[in-house]
């Protein structure tokens, strides 16, 4: 299924437990980041969980975006440039149980996430070459 700006504005948005307005589009089978412009800049925190997501880019600009969460995904790529550009306050970046094999991935994410504080990577294969 494609990320569509009608699925963008029927899914579920709410307050998340650290008060970050939240717009939960999971377990859709998406295979790639698209029309999140329609979401406005309004959501602090994005929920992209279990989907089939492979590679994050093609964000449009959203500054108030702090969060994101890519768990259950195939995500195997990061587009830092387009991170930094685009999501220039990203602070929390979730990889949990995706498929991210290199430390050029890292160091991307790091590139492009100047002010990332939390970076989950527990069951992605990098893990075990640290």
């Amino acid at each position: 299924m494609r990320l569509s700006a009608e699925i963008i504005s029927q899914s579920e948005q709410r307050t998340n437990p650290l008060g970050e307005r939240e717009i939960l589009i999971r377990g859709l089978s998406i295979p790639s980041i698209e029309h999140l412009a329609v979401t406005r800049d309004l959501f602090d925190a994005i929920d992209l969980t279990d989907n089939l997501i492979t590679k994050i880019t093609n964000f449009p600009k959203l500054n108030r975006l702090s969060s994101l969460s890519f768990a259950g995904n195939v995500v195997d790529s990061v587009d830092g440039m387009n991170l930094k550009k685009n999501v220039p306050n990203l602070k929390n970046l979730n990889l949990v149980g995706n498929k991210i094999q290199g430390l050029h991935v890292i160091s991307s994410i790091g590139g492009g996430c100047p002010n990332l504080e939390t970076l989950a990577l527990v069951g992605n294969p990098v893990t075990n070459m640290i």
